[in-house]
């Protein structure tokens, strides 16, 4: 007898990041469900809750087949450094919640907090897997900004 694979429907860029945004809306606990949406291109969401340099961002680099799912530190330098330098010093913290997190500095003075998940296509497993990422990425962290935000 052969079993046979549902496959995942693919998704238009659009489609997708939309889906996207409404999957992570839901599985956030609802004190974190305010957040503003920034996007760029077609395909990348950005979600912020007040300070759009430090900001929740899902990309997907279709040269790599990858999607990325992380926190990005995008303004001043001054401030990039400063919050590059707060989490390297909790990294710890955050890869006992995250173990697949990475912390680098990046382009244009920019750093990231992020993992990526194979995505040789959007479709709805990716995204099923980017929601479940995303919301945790944004459970875990969202606090740890809101401290260094206060410091």
């Amino acid at each position: 007898m052969f079993q046979v694979l549902a496959r995942a429907a693919v998704l238009a860029p659009t489609d997708f990041f939309a889906g996207l945004r409404k999957g992570v809306k839901a599985a956030l606990p609802p004190a974190m469900r305010d957040f503003s949406i920034m996007r760029g291109h077609s395909r990348l969401l950005k979600i912020h809750f007040g300070e759009p340099s430090l900001h929740f961002e899902a990309w997907h680099h279709t040269g790599d087949g990858r999607l990325e799912v992380g926190l990005h530190f995008e303004g001043p330098e001054a401030l990039n450094d400063a919050a590059l330098e707060y989490f390297r010093a909790r990294m710890v913290e955050v890869k006992a919640q995250l173990p697949r997190a990475e912390l680098e500095p990046w382009d244009r003075g920019w750093s990231r907090l992020y993992e990526t998940l194979p995505a040789p296509q959007l479709d709805e497993q990716v995204q099923a897997g980017a929601i479940e990422r995303m919301a945790g990425y944004i459970t875990v962290l969202k606090p740890m900004v809101d401290r260094f935000l206060e410091e």
